[in-house]
């Protein structure tokens, strides 16, 4: 377990566990070995999988997120928060590097008015730190890919990169849902642990999460326009091949009419000792055909 001492406006590293004015960073299993009087289902939850939620109780508020690991993109790690009035306390069975990047700012930078709720607001500002450049990014490659859909919509990978770009936006989805529900409980503020005032902080925080989560929703409409394009692409394609063997079809029916009218072999019919029987008929086969293809070119089926 560290934990951290508020001392003229930075922190710094201490002995002294769950005091006030300070933050503290441990595993499911340390915080079961402290006395630390909260609810002890909250601490098992920390280190099982599960839904984001919030938990007002007497005297602290309880946060379970699923927070991006910078290191390991789409994939999430389990985190508790116990917020008190004046002690923060995250819990992480694996080290975190959202908490590690705010812990690190503010060990080696002084800022002006440090206490507990900043530190929080800097926890969860972080979170969405760099997610408009990510949403650009998803932006541009669904663009791309409407291109390819454009220009050669037979590419094999298509399916694949569709599927990709879908789970990415369903993924950043479900993340900003989470935090926009824990962001409105925090600005709530039902156990009164902000300060006056305080509150405005996560009011900022609860909009731009909202900003983010619609501009998701606003690509994954894109996707799916892209995604009805691309199978408007792939019907025009069959139709075409269809039409193809619908002419090749169309012309050969009266050959296969004449075919069969030979194929009778009556004992009388005069065309079978004629002696340019055979050319004769060919010949038709081959006007039947030039006739057929004529047509079609005049109608511009071909």
């Amino acid at each position: 377990m560290k934990c951290y001492k508020i001392e003229n406006n930075i922190m710094v590293k201490t002995e002294e566990t769950f005091q006030p004015n300070t933050v503290c960073v441990c595993s499911p299993k340390e915080l079961e070995k402290e006395d630390f009087k909260v609810a002890v289902h909250t601490i098992d939850e920390c280190s099982r999988s599960g839904f984001a939620k919030f938990e007002a109780y007497d005297g602290y508020d309880f946060i379970l997120l699923n927070i991006i690991d910078n290191n390991e993109q789409y994939l999430t790690k389990r985190t508790g928060i116990y917020i008190m009035p004046q002690m923060l306390v995250f819990v992480s069975e694996e080290p975190c590097n959202a908490i590690n990047d705010v812990i690190f700012a503010f060990t080696n930078n002084k800022a002006s008015k440090l206490n507990i709720i900043s530190i929080l607001y800097a926890f969860f500002n972080s979170l969405t730190m760099s997610d408009s450049e990510k949403i650009e990014k998803l932006e541009e490659e669904i663009f791309n890919l409407e291109q390819l859909v454009m220009d050669d919509y037979s590419n094999k990978d298509m399916i694949k990169k569709f599927t990709g770009i879908r789970k990415k936006l369903m993924f950043y989805k479900k993340y900003y849902e989470q935090l926009l529900d824990v962001a409105k409980n925090i600005e709530a503020n039902a156990n009164n642990i902000l300060p006056m005032g305080s509150a405005r902080y996560f009011k900022m925080f609860t909009d731009r999460v909202d900003r983010l989560n619609r501009s998701i929703l606003n690509l994954r409409d894109y996707i799916n326009q892209v995604g009805e394009a691309y199978q408007s692409q792939v019907d025009i394609g069959i139709n075409k091949i269809m039409k193809l063997f619908t002419v090749i079809a169309a012309v050969f029916l009266p050959l296969n009419l004449l075919v069969g009218w030979y194929g009778m072999n009556f004992k009388y019919m005069p065309e079978l000792q004629w002696e340019y029987g055979y050319p004769c008929v060919s010949g038709l086969a081959i006007l039947i055909v030039l006739i057929c293809i004529l047509i079609f070119k005049k109608k511009k089926i071909l």
